[in-house]
């Protein structure tokens, strides 16, 4: 949370903000191990030395302070995506695959860090109950931040759940290298620390999932759950968002199974 910007303010205020035990205001210069360096609120920058006082500490946050932390899509989910595999000769194999792009720009003095999600040509996608077009970015956060508060960088951490419906099948789930952006995130990078670079540019994040089976017919879906997150010398790290992208697989098997 962030500490009051008038009124009463006490240095039990700044106990519960900062999670320290402290009773000296001196504990609580900035950059001093318990306030992050670079601290700022309602009257400025917190001071690193010399004269200190309670009302220094209006406006002050012990998280990264955001302008503006904005959820873009409505539901429950940021996108869901569809594909459907009917097939012979025992053997089927179904795959959808899509991308995650974060992308930095400008508003203002402002720094802007906004997380899309963006359909590929295997599956078909939809974002707030409309149709998604292949190659289109769809918006799911943005968080606005001073350029003085701009992270230092920034991870996605994702897991997976399956429900499935039909029988047996094998079911995998794959984080690979994004394309066709400024960066591509290389593989396995869940919960890997991307520097968070000055605007304007863009990293691709691309999750795939392939689904298997002999002569199987039925339903498997596939709900990826990512925290993203940023992270900036002196704070704890901020979950900005916390959202899930659903993939439903469906598959048909006709004729004699070998």
């Amino acid at each position: 949370m962030t500490l009051q910007t008038s009124g009463n303010i006490c240095i039990g205020d700044l106990k519960t903000e900062f999670g320290s035990s402290a009773n000296c205001l001196t504990s609580y210069y900035a950059g001093g191990g318990v306030v992050p360096s670079g601290a700022s609120g309602t009257n400025g920058a917190v001071p690193t030395s010399g004269t200190i006082c309670l009302t220094d500490f209006y406006g002050v946050s012990n998280v990264i302070p955001t302008v503006s932390n904005v959820q873009n899509y409505t539901g429950n989910r940021a996108a869901e995506f569809a594909a459907v595999l009917s097939y012979s000769g025992s053997f089927g194999a179904d795959s959808i695959t899509y991308q995650l792009v974060m992308r930095t720009s400008t508003s203002g003095s402002n720094y802007v860090a906004t997380l899309y999600v963006e359909e590929t040509s295997d599956s078909l996608g939809a974002y707030n109950s409309a149709g998604m077009t292949t190659g289109t970015l769809y918006p799911v956060q943005t968080v606005t931040f001073t350029q003085g508060n701009w992270p230092d960088g920034y991870a996605l951490d994702h897991s997976v759940s399956v429900q499935q419906s039909g029988g047996a099948v094998n079911t995998g789930t794959s984080l690979v290298a994004g394309t066709g952006e400024t960066y591509t995130s290389g593989s396995n990078w869940d919960n890997t620390t991307f520097t968070l670079l000055n605007p304007t540019t863009n990293t691709a994040f691309k999750t795939t999932h392939l689904t298997t089976g002999e002569c199987f017919t039925g339903t498997v879906i596939y709900t990826d759950t990512y925290d993203l997150k940023f992270n900036k010398s002196g704070y704890p790290t901020l979950t900005a968002a916390t959202f899930s992208i659903s993939c439903e697989q469906d598959m048909s098997f006709s004729g004699p199974c070998f």
